[in-house]
């Protein structure tokens, strides 16, 4: 996979765009923004089968901006602000672990991966599954979780939580709501089949590569230490060396072997 990718970053590399994430998340914040300000707005983005074959093709992009659910309380500005910063987050690491060119993959595959999940939904089940847009959204979430697992959030300002421990919430809900429901199962395997196929086994990859790395450099340290410890000077006559007695000196006799003063032959 890493030879398919770095001759796709050679070619292609040129188009990343850094930040891209980010850029993402300043337009899921204005959209829920508008959403709170005028509902319709929002169901106008959302993934709709029948009006996409009306000639609302707008849909077919704009569906990943509008998740069909969208909270309306007093803190939602809020809520949502700290969101789009945590995606900030986000997308820093990522682009760190990855690099922007693949960063950019991984996101360009979860929209695609969301729209063939949806396409899947009307065309095999003729249904339309609940909050498509998030995601996306979930799937940055698992890839940060899976490299950050200590990455510690401060729950109501108050209670730290780690990153894993809202991933796994996050995941735990998501496969809840398979078990009830066969088309769900399908959706959600295809929507987030940029994290199963791609964040996983790099991460396996990545965690490998520095096992391997770790073992080279201990042995390397051992070595080194060995090469410290090995003595030059060994007294034929009582053994000692300059190393376990490095207050002795030594002198090399007639005979061609090292002494220490005191047994060293007259």
């Amino acid at each position: 996979m890493d030879q398919i990718l770095n001759s796709f970053e050679r070619k292609f590399g040129n188009w990343a765009i850094p930040g891209l994430i980010r850029y993402l998340a300043i337009i899921f914040f204005g959209t829920f923004l508008m959403g709170a300000a005028k509902p319709e707005i929002v169901m106008a983005l959302d993934f709709d089968f029948e009006k996409i074959k009306a000639g609302e093709y707008w849909r077919l992009f704009s569906f990943i901006l509008a998740p069909k659910a969208v909270a309306m309380g007093s803190f939602s500005a809020i809520w949502a602000f700290f969101g789009m910063m945590l995606l900030f987050i986000f997308s820093d690491s990522l682009e760190y672990q990855w690099g922007v060119f693949r960063t950019n993959l991984f996101v360009l595959w979860g929209f695609l991966s969301t729209l063939a999940a949806n396409l899947i939904m009307a065309l095999v089940f003729e249904s339309s599954p609940p909050m498509s847009g998030i995601y996306l959204g979930a799937s940055i979430l698992f890839a940060f979780a899976t490299y950050n697992p200590r990455f510690t959030l401060m729950l109501f300002f108050v209670i730290p939580c780690p990153i894993w421990i809202i991933a796994a919430f996050t995941g735990l809900i998501m496969g809840l709501s398979c078990l009830g429901s066969a088309e769900i199962a399908v959706f959600t395997i295809v929507a987030l089949s940029n994290y199963l196929i791609v964040a996983i086994p790099m991460r396996f990859m990545q965690a490998r590569g520095e096992r391997s790395s770790f073992k080279r450099r201990r042995k390397f340290k051992s070595m080194a230490y060995s090469r410290e410890r090995t003595p030059f000077h060994i007294c034929s006559a009582c053994g000692a060396n300059d190393v376990t007695h490095p207050e002795k000196e030594f002198r090399v006799s007639h005979d061609g072997n090292d002494y220490c003063l005191e047994h060293l032959p007259k």
